[in-house]
């Protein structure tokens, strides 16, 4: 019969399993860190190592769905070109800027308070995007960490100024209304688009 002793020489310890454990990460981590360094919009003939276990019928599964996220698309796509057209056009044939400020059938008061909170959203988003990323250099990621109500109170606020907006230009415009307001924010968002990249 054996002793702790003489069975302990075969029975690894907390070291040796430890340094194991290491080596063997190590050596995964080595494998695979040129896929997480590598440039995912650098296009290669090669397959990856991670994707050489799949079949080809599920490679091109995978690229048909999420292919598209990969690629990055010009902001001057021919469906941004047709929002900006037909964005301008409204505004023009609508006289959407003379209804607004000098119409008496507008609802002064509902459109009045619409503005007021489209403008707490441009103002939260202007605080955003170039007080806190510009100036301040923290990361769009990084907005709910420092600011967690800074995003709810914009996205409410532009809600309800949408809806106030909506009910005072509806005794203008009746039903087309929303479809007007909704092609103007359309043609606004894609210019918005649009200017970086100048």
């Amino acid at each position: 019969m054996q002793t702790t002793s003489e069975s302990s020489p075969l029975l690894a310890s907390d070291e040796v399993l430890d340094n194991v454990r290491r080596r063997v990460q190590h050596k995964i981590a080595e494998k695979y860190m040129g896929e997480f360094e590598s440039d995912p919009n650098e296009e290669t003939n090669e397959k990856s190592t991670l994707s050489q276990h799949l079949d080809e019928k599920t490679q091109a599964e995978i690229e048909k769905t999420y292919g598209k996220y990969r690629r990055k698309e010009s902001a001057y796509s021919i469906q941004n070109i047709l929002w900006l057209i037909t964005s301008i056009a409204v505004f023009y044939y609508t006289d959407f800027y003379i209804a607004c400020r000098y119409d008496q059938r507008v609802n002064r008061i509902w459109f009045n308070v619409g503005g007021i909170l489209i403008l707490v959203n441009v103002c939260i988003a202007a605080f955003l995007i170039v007080y806190i990323t510009y100036i301040k250099k923290v990361s769009a990621d990084d907005w709910e960490k420092h600011y967690p109500a800074a995003i709810p109170i914009a996205t409410g606020s532009f809600i309800m100024g949408s809806v106030c907006v909506t009910v005072g230009l509806w005794p203008l415009w009746n039903i087309f209304t929303p479809v007007i307001l909704f092609i103007l924010f359309m043609g606004m968002i894609v210019t918005l688009a649009m200017l970086p990249n100048f």
